[in-house]
Parts: structure tokens; C-alpha cells; sequence
């Protein structure tokens, strides 16, 4: 078997964007924007002055059209085409960073990337998650390799709302729990098995600082925990991410909490602007702890969830048991967990979801 495997440098800091010259000059000297509205405005005094300090020149800013479809790819490949760029940075939260890598890969450009949330691995990462013009989820695009760099400006991560952070934190345990479990008893190739083994600090590390990282962002303050806990969501994650899905599927990349998340998120009436991806995430895998019989690795993430209001019980994201137990076969039926070790039934979700409902209305509050 051969394989490669393409990771993504990175320059984290304060100061990271003053390397821009040194690291970017080689590929050329003239820069194409893609951009957003809330993450660009956030980060534009910092990254213009540096790239006023630099040789390169920004040629075009373009929007990346509010959501990452094949129409704005289409659109944004004409537009940076009527230009003379030499190379790509997208500036912003994920769905801008995931438009930014495809259109590089498309019109054969070096991409670099400027991630102004703590939510996610998309800045070091080789895929897009590509949705309709209506924001529906379609699929993911994987790529042949991340972005070349990715400047980690921490000062404006910690300048970012705290929802981001905190929904990132449960997005990024779940790569542990899910890689874990998917991967149990099977031989891996070196590949998987450093995906597997690196995903351990998604969890560890989350439950160590996540809480006094959401602490210093909600002061605007970047310390020592902050930055441990969002190096975690965007680097240790892709890293992960990267190693666990080269051959392209999500046998190791997902599990039963995300068969949850897609599964709430089709109930009707059910508000997933207000809830947060991660955060339902962050909910599933309580019940995944369950239905594997982790107890103790459950107490440990109820408890750190309880410590930073992550959702615990379903009230916290809305629901009740009688609008979810309709829903619980969709469940066994999501290609999330085809790859698990074992047959997840509707009668093992119902007991663990009325068991975690138990637990909630005994616990005190």
C-alpha cells in the first residue's frame, strides 16, 4: 500500500502574522482575499499592517459568498481568474476557510489560512465541507493536501465571540471518542494508528483547559490555557483529521455522536441556528459513553460539560424525550456508524438517553 500524507505548517502567536513575508515571499508577491464579514473585520488591522510591512501585494478582495457551495466556487475561480494573484488567503471561520482551500485547489493557487474562531480544525485541515445554496450539508470535498501555513493569530481568537470556542471544545473531544471506538480491535496501518493515538489530547487536553480557556475569552485575554485549548481545536484536530480519512471516508472521522447531531438537527422544528454544531456534538457524546458503557469516561465528560454549560440533558437544546423517541431508529440507520465495532439497536439508544435523563433529574443543579 502506499499512501501520502500532506500536513499543514503553522506559525501561532500574537506576532504570527508578522511571518507572512518569510514564509509566503517564495511563492510569489501578488494576493488574492477571500474573506468573509464578521472574521476579516476582526483581523483586517492587524493583517493589513502586516502585509503593508511585507512585499506582497493584495491584488483583489473577494467575499466568499455566505456559505461554502460548488456556486460561489464556480464564481470565485471566474473572479480571481481575471486576476494576475500568485497565491490565496482566506481569512475567517470555517465555511470561508473550506471555500478558500477548494478555490486554490481548483485554480491551482497555494492557499494560506487565517482562522479568526477557535471552532474548528478547517485551517489545517485537506477537505472542504461543501453545502447548497441553502445551507443544507451536501458533502465533503476532500482535497490532496491543507493549506501551505496557517498564521494563528491568538490575539484575535481571543477577540472572537465565546460561543465558537466553547461549541469547538465539544466538537474536539468527540474526535477522540469516535476515533477510539471506531478503531477498536482493528489492526491499523501506522497512518491510522497515529491519528487514533494523537486523538487522545482532543479529550485530554479539552478537559484540562477548555474551562479556564473559555474563561479568557470571555475577558479577551490570551493566556496559557487559551492557547493550549484552541491549538487543540484547530491543529491537534486537523492533525487527526488528516491522518484518520486518507482513503477518503469517515469510518474512523465519525460515530454515533454525529449520527445524533444530523439526526436532531432533521427534527422538525428543531432551531440549529441557535445550537451550534459542536454543541450538539458535544450532547451525542454523552450518549455514546453510554450505549459503550464508559462510566468512567462519561462522569468525566458530564461533568466538564456541566462546568461549561455544554448541553447535558435535552432541555438544553430544546428537545424532550417525546419529540426525540420517533427519531431513535433514524439513528441506527446513519451511515456515521457503520464502521462501529458493534450493532448499535434502538433499544440500547432508548435506555441511554432515558438513563441520561435520569441522571439530569437527579443530579442537583
Amino acid at each position: 500500500m502506499t499512501y501520502s500524507v500532506n500536513l499543514s505548517n503553522y506559525t501561532v502567536g500574537e506576532s504570527s502574522y508578522d511571518h507572512i513575508d518569510e514564509v509566503c515571499g517564495h511563492y510569489g508577491k501578488k494576493v488574492v482575499l477571500i474573506v468573509g464579514d464578521h472574521g476579516y473585520r476582526a483581523a483586517a488591522q492587524a493583517l493589513d499592517a502586516a502585509i503593508g510591512k511585507s512585499r506582497l501585494t493584495v491584488v483583489a478582495t473577494l467575499h466568499y459568498g455566505g456559505e461554502c457551495s460548488y456556486e460561489n466556487v464556480a464564481k470565485l475561480k471566474k473572479e480571481i481568474a481575471a486576476t494576475d494573484a500568485e497565491m490565496i488567503f482566506a481569512i475567517g471561520g470555517g465555511r470561508v476557510l473550506d471555500t478558500g482551500k477548494f478555490v486554490a485547489e481548483q485554480v491551482g493557487q497555494p492557499i494560506f489560512s487565517f482562522p479568526t474562531i477557535a471552532s474548528n480544525c478547517s485551517a489545517c485541515t485537506s477537505v472542504s465541507i461543501m453545502y447548497g445554496p441553502d445551507g443544507g450539508f451536501l458533502k465533503p470535498e476532500f482535497l490532496k493536501e491543507p493549506p501551505k501555513h496557517a498564521f494563528i493569530q491568538t490575539r484575535v481568537l481571543a477577540e472572537a465571540p465565546v460561543k465558537y470556542l466553547w461549541a469547538g471544545l465539544g466538537d474536539t473531544y468527540a474526535k477522540y471518542y469516535e476515533a477510539s471506538i471506531s478503531s477498536r480491535g482493528e489492526a491499523l496501518n501506522h497512518a491510522l494508528a497515529m491519528g487514533v493515538n494523537i486523538s487522545r489530547q482532543c479529550a485530554d487536553g479539552v478537559i484540562e483547559h477548555g474551562a479556564q480557556a473559555l474563561q479568557a475569552n470571555q475577558q479577551k485575554i490570551v493566556t496559557e490555557a487559551f492557547e493550549q485549548a484552541a491549538m487543540i481545536v484547530i491543529v491537534t484536530t486537523a492533525l487527526v483529521s488528516i491522518l484518520v480519512t486518507l482513503d477518503h471516508t469517515p469510518d474512523y472521522n465519525s460515530g454515533l455522536a454525529h449520527a445524533i447531531y444530523y439526526t436532531l438537527t432533521n427534527i422538525p422544528g428543531f432551531d440549529d441556528k441557535t445550537h451550534l454544531h459542536g454543541e450538539i456534538v458535544a450532547f451525542g457524546i454523552l450518549i455514546l459513553l453510554l450505549v459503550d458503557g464508559q462510566r468512567e469516561e462519561f462522569e468525566r465528560v458530564y461533568n466538564f460539560n456541566c462546568e461549561t454549560q455544554l448541553p447535558h440533558a435535552l432541555a438544553d437544546l430544546d428537545l424532550d424525550y417525546e419529540q426525540l423517541e420517533p427519531c431513535l431508529e433514524a439513528i441506527t440507520q446513519m451511515a456515521d456508524i457503520r464502521h462501529n465495532p458493534y450493532q448499535i439497536t434502538r433499544e440500547m439508544l432508548q435506555a441511554a438517553f432515558l438513563e441520561l435523563e435520569a441522571i439530569n433529574k437527579n443530579t442537583p443543579k
